[in-house]
């Protein structure tokens, strides 16, 4: 008769630090008072996204990226007019409404022919092509 011994060593994991959470005080007051914090996501845009979405949408069918008219307005130095919209915050929200409402605000000299098929775009999309019109100068 042989006797087998197994040896059983008992492995323990190093535990992870603790994560710890230091709201500021609106968030302490948020939380006392039972509401969950609010995250907010910040989405940046990637111009060379933009770029192939302005080609894929068929923007360039009817606006061009430097000054030339061909139906709609050109778009060189379109992030710099922007800021000068009257009823717009900045010019990531007039050229957000153009895209979106594009009957909202027609620049002068030009007819509402933009079509208006892109009011549910997902903001990234909006995003990146606000980042591709702010490199035409």
């Amino acid at each position: 008769m042989s006797i087998t011994l197994i040896s059983c060593r008992e492995v323990t994991e190093v535990p992870s630090d603790p994560i710890v959470f230091n709201p500021t005080p609106a968030a302490k007051e948020m939380v006392m008072a039972g509401a969950a914090p609010v995250v907010e996501v910040v989405i940046v845009g990637d111009p060379s996204s933009g770029s192939e979405w302005f080609i894929n949408e068929g923007c360039n069918a009817c606006h061009s990226t430097g000054a030339d008219k061909i139906v709609g307005p050109g778009f060189a130095g379109i992030y710099d007019r922007g800021a000068t919209r009257v009823g717009y915050s900045s010019s990531d929200d007039y050229i957000e409404a153009s895209i979106r409402y594009p009957g909202e605000y027609i620049v002068e000299g030009y007819s509402n022919l933009m079509p208006a098929s892109w009011e549910e775009s997902e903001k990234q999309e909006i995003a990146d092509i606000i980042a591709y019109l702010k490199t035409l100068k």
